[in-house]
This record gives C-alpha cells, structure tokens and sequence, in this order.
C-alpha cells in the first residue's frame, strides 16, 4: 500500500480524487481546515469503499505553521504505508477585498501558492524514486484560454503576498489575484521539475477546466453561486473547456497512479492530455526567483511564530 496526500480534500474535486485512490487501494490523507468536515469527508468515502484506508491531517494552506506541522507529521515514521504522492488541489478566490492569511500575507497568493510551496517542498526527502506530485493550476492563468477571466498581472512574490493598502479591492481585482496565483502554480510546478533533474520523481501541473459544480465559488454573492449551481450541468456539456468535478478527478487521480504517465515530468495537462502552458509561464528566471522569493517568505513567516 502506498501514501497520497491531498490538500483541500473534503469538497469537490479533493473529495472526488480521494474517493478515487482510496478504491485502488491508496492509504488516503485527507487534508482539511476542519475535522468535522473532514470525518463527514471520510464517512462519504467509507460509504462507497467500507475498507477504505484513511486519515485525516489538518493542512491549512492559509496558516504556514499548520503546513510546516503537516509535514512534520507526515515525515514520522512507520505512521502510515511509504508516502508516494502528493495533490495540491486546495484554493480559493476572494472576491470581497484584500484578505490576509494567518501570516499576514494576501490570502489567495498564500494559499494558493506558499502553503503547497512548503508542503511539497517539506516532504520532498521522503519521496521515493517514482514518487508523483501534482498541482492544481487553471487555465485562468492564460486570456487565451481563460473563458473571459482576467489574465494574471505578474509583479513579485513580495508584492503579491504584501499587496499594498490601497490595492484595488474589487472583485475584478479578487480575480486577477486568483489567475496570478495559478501562474505561480506552473512556475513552482517547472521549476521543481528543473530542481529534480536526476531524481525519478514526477511534477506536473493540471488544469481540471471551468468546474461550476465545485465550491470555488463560495465568496460570490448567494444568488450568483445559486445560479451557477443549477447551470452546472448544462456548463460542463456545452462549455468548451468546462468539465464536472467526476471528469476532472479521474483526469486527475490517473496523473497520480496510471502507468502511462511514468516519467512524465516538468508538464503541463488539460484534463487527460499534456498541452502547453501560456507562453509568460515558461519564463525560467521568474519562477527561479519565485522559488527564492518564496522560500525567504515562508522562513520569515515561520520565524514570526
């Protein structure tokens, strides 16, 4: 048996692709905010898969010591079966103003971006040769194939994990911080993948499309989030580019156990297929001082605590 841990996997497409590696037989690691959220999370899995090996870890992206705490736990040995695979999936999009993590940086970078910065980053010692790590990033992150998103506004990590007081609080603003933390997604995905370079270990960066049966849109007003529900179906059919949540997770848990993605390393997936990322993506030495500019954030934070 063999270990995946997956953040924000008590809703949508987390819970979908937990429920999908606990019925192939993976030992399961249920990230979450919330316990209770998280023991609601594995009765559903239990309820489809009784002999379902699971447990729950509190990861709060938006709180670094949480992280730092996770891995910490997730590092003990002989807890759990070996760790083989790591799914950064949680997010979130704010919409109402510039909100502050628990770090005091803006919450969408730090969420996004920083939390699985140091999750991943934490466990990579422990990760064994054809060991996977997936990352959820967006098509957001490209106007191309942004279905009318606003394109990412890219500064620095400083910048954008230290807005400044009079930073545009519009929900138009909300958004272009949630496409810049998907950019941050890939540049974080390519550059650990050059950082590997040698060792038999995988990144990849996923896009699970436009997902309107998902909770992403839990900041937009009640009427807006009503009406997105009820149009979910009819979205994911007819969208180009928007799939349900199912569709996605399987995409998804495949990048995590299928054999035809061994040694697919260092790319870029749209749902089942490799594709390219937005040409601003492949800038090598921004993501290289993303990585820096990150790391320092981040031992900052923890030093704060």
């Amino acid at each position: 048996m063999r270990t995946v841990v997956i953040t924000g996997a008590t809703t949508g497409l987390g819970l979908r692709v937990a429920a999908r590696l606990a019925a192939q037989g993976w030992h399961v690691v249920l990230g979450h905010r919330s316990e209770s959220r998280g023991e609601a999370a594995a009765r559903q899995i239990r309820r489809r898969t009784p002999a379902a090996s699971l447990e729950l870890l509190r990861i709060d992206l938006a709180d670094l010591k949480s992280v730092a705490d996770a891995a910490g736990a997730l590092r003990q040995p002989g807890q759990r079966p070996p760790l083989h695979a790591i799914v950064g999936n949680a997010g979130i999009q704010v919409i109402d103003g510039v909100r502050r993590s628990a770090d005091g940086y803006e919450l969408t970078f730090a969420t996004n971006h920083l939390g699985h910065h140091l999750l991943v980053t934490g466990l990579l010692d422990d990760l064994p040769a054809g060991a996977r790590i997936a990352i959820v990033s967006s098509g957001t992150h490209w106007r191309e194939k942004g279905m009318g998103f606003p394109e990412p506004r890219w500064t620095s990590a400083r910048e954008l994990a230290d807005p400044p007081p009079d930073a545009d609080p519009t929900s138009t603003a909300g958004r272009v911080r949630y496409s810049t933390s998907k950019l941050a997604n890939i540049y974080f995905v390519y550059e650990l993948a050059r950082r590997l370079d040698g060792r038999p270990i995988s990144v990849n960066a996923y896009d699970p499309g436009l997902m309107p049966d998902t909770s992403l849109s839990r900041d937009y007003p009640a009427l807006a989030r009503a009406g997105y529900r009820m149009a979910a179906p009819l979205i994911s059919a007819l969208l180009p580019g928007a799939r349900s949540s199912r569709a996605s997770a399987r995409h998804l848990a495949d990048l995590v156990s299928d054999a035809r993605f061994d040694g697919t390393t260092g790319a870029y997936l749209e749902g089942p297929k490799i594709a390219p990322s937005s040409p601003e993506s492949y800038d090598v030495a921004r993501a290289q001082q993303l990585w820096v500019d990150s790391e320092q954030l981040i031992d900052q934070a923890l030093a704060r605590r």
